[in-house]
Protein backbone atom coordinates (compact mmCIF):
# COMPACT_ATOMS: atom_id res chain seq x y z
CA UNK A 1 0.00 0.00 0.00
CA UNK A 2 1.55 2.99 -1.29
CA UNK A 3 1.29 6.12 1.81
CA UNK A 4 -0.79 9.43 1.11
CA UNK A 5 0.88 11.88 -0.49
CA UNK A 6 1.74 15.14 1.67
CA UNK A 7 0.82 18.57 0.32
CA UNK A 8 2.07 21.86 2.06
CA UNK A 9 0.07 24.52 3.46
CA UNK A 10 1.27 27.79 4.73
CA UNK A 11 -0.98 29.55 7.61
CA UNK A 12 0.08 33.37 8.98
CA UNK A 13 -0.02 34.16 12.36
CA UNK A 14 -0.81 37.92 11.89
CA UNK A 15 -0.25 40.24 14.92
CA UNK A 16 -1.23 43.54 15.32
CA UNK A 17 0.64 46.31 17.43
CA UNK A 18 -1.73 45.33 20.94
CA UNK A 19 -0.13 41.66 19.89
CA UNK A 20 -3.45 39.73 19.11
CA UNK A 21 -3.72 37.41 16.31
CA UNK A 22 -5.78 37.64 13.04
CA UNK A 23 -8.13 34.55 12.49
CA UNK A 24 -10.80 34.30 10.04
CA UNK A 25 -14.09 32.33 10.22
CA UNK A 26 -14.80 29.72 7.17
CA UNK A 27 -17.92 30.65 5.71
CA UNK A 28 -20.90 28.52 5.85
CA UNK A 29 -20.14 27.46 2.02
CA UNK A 30 -17.14 25.92 3.04
CA UNK A 31 -16.29 22.37 2.37
CA UNK A 32 -14.86 21.35 5.41
CA UNK A 33 -14.70 23.42 8.74
CA UNK A 34 -17.97 25.20 8.01
CA UNK A 35 -18.12 28.41 10.83
CA UNK A 36 -14.96 27.39 12.46
CA UNK A 37 -11.77 30.19 13.39
CA UNK A 38 -8.95 29.82 10.45
CA UNK A 39 -6.09 31.29 10.25
CA UNK A 40 -4.90 33.28 6.89
CA UNK A 41 -2.84 31.33 4.30
CA UNK A 42 -3.43 27.92 2.18
CA UNK A 43 -1.84 25.61 -0.13
CA UNK A 44 1.26 26.41 -1.66
CA UNK A 45 0.90 26.01 -5.86
CA UNK A 46 3.29 24.12 -7.99
CA UNK A 47 6.30 25.86 -8.51
CA UNK A 48 5.65 28.49 -5.98
CA UNK A 49 7.89 29.66 -3.47
CA UNK A 50 6.87 29.37 0.23
CA UNK A 51 6.93 33.45 0.74
CA UNK A 52 4.76 34.23 -2.41
CA UNK A 53 2.09 31.75 -1.10
CA UNK A 54 1.73 33.51 1.73
CA UNK A 55 2.02 36.53 0.87
CA UNK A 56 -0.86 35.48 -1.95
CA UNK A 57 -2.99 33.56 0.34
CA UNK A 58 -3.29 36.27 2.43
CA UNK A 59 -4.00 39.15 0.14
CA UNK A 60 -6.64 36.96 -1.46
CA UNK A 61 -8.16 36.28 1.55
CA UNK A 62 -7.88 39.51 3.35
CA UNK A 63 -6.36 42.28 1.12
CA UNK A 64 -3.82 42.73 3.37
CA UNK A 65 -0.05 42.91 2.90
CA UNK A 66 2.32 41.29 5.03
CA UNK A 67 6.17 41.63 5.83
CA UNK A 68 6.79 38.10 6.95
CA UNK A 69 8.74 37.45 10.37
CA UNK A 70 9.84 34.53 11.59
CA UNK A 71 8.66 30.78 11.31
CA UNK A 72 6.33 30.59 14.42
CA UNK A 73 5.76 26.37 14.32
CA UNK A 74 4.61 23.20 12.41
CA UNK A 75 1.89 20.48 12.59
CA UNK A 76 0.39 18.06 10.31
CA UNK A 77 -3.60 16.73 9.39
CA UNK A 78 -4.58 14.00 7.55
CA UNK A 79 -7.52 14.31 4.91
CA UNK A 80 -8.76 11.21 2.79
CA UNK A 81 -6.33 11.34 0.38
CA UNK A 82 -3.43 13.28 1.77
CA UNK A 83 -1.52 14.67 4.50
CA UNK A 84 -1.04 17.71 4.97
CA UNK A 85 1.88 19.59 6.56
CA UNK A 86 1.47 23.16 7.69
CA UNK A 87 3.87 25.90 8.27
CA UNK A 88 3.34 28.50 10.32
CA UNK A 89 4.92 31.69 9.85
CA UNK A 90 4.42 35.12 11.79
CA UNK A 91 3.77 38.27 10.01
CA UNK A 92 2.97 41.95 10.36
CA UNK A 93 0.57 44.07 8.36
CA UNK A 94 2.49 46.37 5.91
CA UNK A 95 -0.06 48.09 3.83
CA UNK A 96 -4.15 47.33 3.15
CA UNK A 97 -7.04 47.35 4.88
CA UNK A 98 -8.70 44.22 5.99
CA UNK A 99 -11.65 42.82 3.96
CA UNK A 100 -12.91 39.30 3.60
CA UNK A 101 -12.95 36.85 0.21
CA UNK A 102 -15.74 34.62 -0.02
CA UNK A 103 -14.49 32.10 1.50
CA UNK A 104 -14.79 33.32 5.37
CA UNK A 105 -17.59 35.55 6.19
CA UNK A 106 -16.42 37.35 9.73
CA UNK A 107 -12.78 38.06 11.14
CA UNK A 108 -11.56 39.16 14.79
CA UNK A 109 -8.15 39.71 16.64
CA UNK A 110 -7.67 37.24 19.86
CA UNK A 111 -4.93 37.20 22.39
CA UNK A 112 -2.45 34.54 21.99
CA UNK A 113 -4.04 33.06 25.01
CA UNK A 114 -7.98 32.79 23.75
CA UNK A 115 -6.76 31.12 20.38
CA UNK A 116 -7.16 27.55 21.81
CA UNK A 117 -10.17 28.65 23.80
CA UNK A 118 -12.37 29.70 20.76
CA UNK A 119 -13.76 27.62 17.82
CA UNK A 120 -10.83 27.38 16.01
CA UNK A 121 -10.04 24.38 13.29
CA UNK A 122 -9.52 21.11 14.71
CA UNK A 123 -6.56 20.68 12.78
CA UNK A 124 -4.98 23.77 14.17
CA UNK A 125 -6.11 23.03 17.94
CA UNK A 126 -2.38 22.23 19.31
CA UNK A 127 -0.33 24.95 17.27
CA UNK A 128 -2.91 27.38 19.40
CA UNK A 129 -2.50 25.56 22.22
CA UNK A 130 1.56 25.28 22.46
CA UNK A 131 1.32 29.31 20.94
CA UNK A 132 -1.51 29.89 24.19
CA UNK A 133 1.21 28.86 25.98
CA UNK A 134 4.52 29.84 25.36
CA UNK A 135 2.99 33.19 25.50
CA UNK A 136 1.22 32.51 29.23
CA UNK A 137 5.45 31.59 29.94
CA UNK A 138 6.36 34.84 28.01
CA UNK A 139 7.85 33.45 25.38
CA UNK A 140 7.45 35.14 21.55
Amino acid sequence: MCPKPYSLSVKLLIRDPQDRCLVLRRASTAKSNAGMWDFPGGKIDPGENLENAARRETFEETGLEIELARVAGADESESETHRIAYLFLEARISRGELRLSSEHDDFTWLPPSELAAADICPQFLAFAQRLSESHRLGKP
